[in-house]
């Protein structure tokens, strides 16, 4: 593993600022994709901007005509959630499926869908529910359908810390 400046802002103001001033910035949510990658020195960030202690990114809640998954949100939390069983019962069990309960305990959904890995769950659900994600950049980007989302496999969204899909 490479040398890095940790950071783990807790603000979202804070993560722009920081991946503003880094342009080799990392984004970390669960670390279940970064981490083996650096371990095998696959990527040399400057930076890893860790987004675990900003608490307005995880949670499930029912905004009355959709339900709204924080990008920090564990694949554990989507699993056992009483408002997801309810409303998209399929992510439910999807979510249970994923890895084993050390990778539902860490990972997250937001990390999942960022790295786009074809072989992972969430894109694919996403791309054939079309669901819609809220992605944030420099400024709040309209929602999109995850169709328009798309981009090649296993490439990072730098830009999307706060995906709510």
């Amino acid at each position: 593993m490479y040398e890095f400046n940790y950071h783990q802002p807790t603000s979202l103001d804070e993560v722009a600022s920081l991946l503003g001033a880094n342009k080799e910035a990392k984004i970390v949510a669960g670390g279940m994709t970064l981490v083996p990658t650096l371990k095998f020195r696959l990527a040399k960030p400057s930076d890893l901007v860790d987004l675990a202690a900003i608490p307005s990114l995880r949670g499930i809640t029912d905004a009355g005509d959709a339900l709204v998954i924080g990008a920090m949100t564990r694949h554990a939390e989507v699993e056992r959630s009483s408002l997801v069983k309810q409303a998209i019962p399929a992510l439910a069990a999807l979510a249970h499926m994923i890895g084993d309960p050390a990778v539902r305990n860490r990972g997250t959904i937001g990390g999942s869908i960022s790295n786009n890995d074809p072989a992972a769950d969430y894109p694919a659900a996403l791309s054939a529910s079309a669901a819609p994600c809220r992605l944030p950049g420099a400024r709040w980007r309209p929602t999109i359908s995850s169709p328009a989302y798309s981009r090649p496999p296993s490439t990072a969204a730098r830009s999307s810390p706060r995906a709510a899909c």
